[in-house]
């Protein structure tokens, strides 16, 4: 099986799916790993546009994190740490990606009878909110986790950095 976290080959619907996602766990969490995980969904997408595999993408992302965790003055256990957290526990969301071709195939499969079974789109609909709903809530544990192996200093410099960025971006 293939390494969740890797972006898969797809086009603009991966880049919005992983947008949501990151907008929504960066919001539930506070926002305190927003720039790893915004640099996860970001650098996954100009891996696969540009022509890089899943592993520049997700170095890339690794090393925008180790760029914010440095300028927070995080010590290389506390890295190691949030890596780790942060690689298991967004697992969940990102494998979420790989059962897409599945999904596509059964929703064309429904939306293509010639009789519409409305209770069957309706299950598969809620079998793929269950889904998203048990990675989103594993993702949000995870950045809580991340979150809690930096000081509460760490953590406010982070988000000012965080803050910049986004009035810089904007």
């Amino acid at each position: 099986m293939s390494d969740p976290i890797a972006p898969a080959k797809a086009g603009g619907t991966r880049r919005r799916w992983l947008t949501g996602v990151a907008l929504a766990t960066a919001f539930l969490a506070g926002g305190v790993t927003v720039s790893g995980i915004s640099a996860v969904a970001q650098d996954g997408m100009q891996g696969m546009t540009s022509g890089g595999g899943h592993m520049d993408g997700h170095m890339q992302a690794m090393a925008h994190m180790t760029v914010a965790l440095d300028a927070v003055g995080a010590t290389a256990d506390q890295k190691a740490k949030i890596e780790g957290i942060l690689h298991a526990g967004l697992k969940p969301v990102m494998s979420l990606h790989s059962d897409m071709g599945d999904l596509h195939g059964a929703l064309i499969t429904l939306l293509t009878a010639p009789t519409i079974d409305r209770a069957a789109l309706e299950q598969l609909r809620a079998t793929e909110i269950g889904k998203l709903d048990q990675a989103s809530k594993a993702a949000v544990q995870a950045m809580a986790d991340a979150a809690e192996v930096l000081s509460p200093d760490q953590r406010a410099k982070l988000g000012a950095m965080i803050a910049e960025h986004q009035h810089h971006g904007a």
